[in-house]
């Protein structure tokens, strides 16, 4: 993670811009005195984007890190704040080389993206060898690239730019959550190497609750695809495929594949390990209603006078379909910021949201979640809890 440390900083006043960065404000925390939150926002070509540094007060100084649930990809665009604020403060140190990854039309923002009319998913790219070999080897089909790995994205960004791909999108998400608000549009989903998760099976991507959502956004007789070198994990997925009602399927061991070699199935073959493929089709499934795919909230709200921040962060609501939790609260002026954690219990999302008490308006810093039912009745909930 990038990051600035200095023995003294000493900002302009709020809100102040230099070198295409709008620094809108300065928040400090009311649960740990030493910590402060900033507010930053870079227009680009490619749209806004909106994230959060964090500036910690320590022993010999000042520690400036991008707060990571609003982190910007390309990490570029941080490093530059970054070093924007390093001219505001003495005897700098930290690793805010820039590297070649710059905003890219290819990295989707779910606010003006529009979905086409048929495209492929893969879920967990890693590398990008399969999913970059399969959209250059296919140049009028539309794919879609889904990972959490950051150092994972910027690489295959690169290597769409190098390659010139017109038929690649990546998108920072979790998968378990952009399947269920998804159309059915999809003709072929790849999961290949899934982390297996021993210890903590709530965590596979590979549940009955998200195949659902993965056989509910795939056309007729379109093909899922998984491949895991985890005997275990294939097992316990194949049970849950065998659950379904109706299905057709394929089961391999060690077939060879014609396409290219992953960097992990390059790995595991050298280790002489067994790898595992499920092919999974199903005739049909009832038609999905297409709703929004990010969540719709209210521009005005409805605060109670009397709510004091203080006593935000000490919200906890845990419900069978969903849960919130404030985390911490950050103030400026008239401006709260809401640190949350909110959603699915096994697929937490992490936000940052700005309340403003005069205007009584709510948002989320870096766009909006998707539009799940987890992610509503936890807004819901943060509304009933701030009226």
């Amino acid at each position: 993670m990038p990051h600035l440390i200095a023995s003294s900083a000493k900002l302009p006043t709020f809100p102040f811009e230099e070198g295409g960065f709008i620094f809108l404000c300065e928040a400090r925390s009311l649960r740990n005195p030493h910590l402060s939150m900033l507010r930053v926002n870079y227009p680009s070509e490619h749209g806004l984007y909106d994230f959060c540094i964090l500036k910690i007060e320590q022993e010999r100084g000042f520690l400036f890190k991008g707060e990571k649930s609003t982190r910007p990809i390309p990490v570029n665009i941080l490093k530059q704040a970054l070093r924007v604020l390093a001219r505001y403060c003495q005897n700098t140190e930290g690793n805010l080389g820039l590297d070649l990854v710059k905003p890219c039309a290819c990295l989707i923002d779910w606010s003006v993206f529009k979905i086409p009319s048929s495209f492929h998913l893969e879920i967990g790219f890693g590398s990008g060898r399969h999913l970059l070999n399969k959209a250059m080897s296919n140049p009028e089909e539309f794919y879609i690239g889904v990972e959490v790995h950051t150092p994972s994205i910027e690489q295959v960004l690169r290597q769409i730019k190098i390659l010139g791909l017109q038929n690649l999108y990546i998108t920072y998400a979790d998968a378990r959550t952009l399947l269920e608000v998804l159309p059915k549009r999809c003709v072929g989903l790849d999961v290949h190497f899934p982390v297996p998760w021993p210890k903590n099976p709530q965590r596979r991507i590979w549940t009955a609750k998200t195949l659902a959502h993965m056989l509910a956004i795939l056309r007729p007789k379109s093909l899922l695809w998984l491949r895991t070198d985890n005997l275990d994990y294939f097992k316990e997925s194949l049970h849950l495929a065998l659950d379904l009602p109706h299905c057709t399927m394929q089961v391999f061991k060690n077939s060879a594949q014609e396409m290219v070699v992953s960097k992990y199935e390059a790995r595991w073959k050298r280790q002489h390990k067994d790898i595992y493929d499920l092919h999974l089709q199903i005739e049909d499934m009832p038609d999905k209603s297409q709703q929004p795919l990010l969540l719709k909230c209210s521009t005005k709200i409805s605060i109670n006078p009397s709510l004091k921040a203080c006593t935000l962060w000490h919200n906890q609501v845990v419900q069978q379909d969903y849960f919130l939790r404030v985390v911490d609260v950050l103030e400026y002026k008239n401006l709260w910021l809401l640190v949350v954690s909110l959603g699915d219990l096994q697929a937490p999302l992490n936000k940052v949201l700005v309340l403003d008490k005069n205007k009584g308006s709510l948002e989320y810093i870096g766009g909006l979640p998707f539009n799940t039912k987890a992610h509503r009745y936890a807004h819901q909930k943060l509304e009933e809890i701030l009226g």
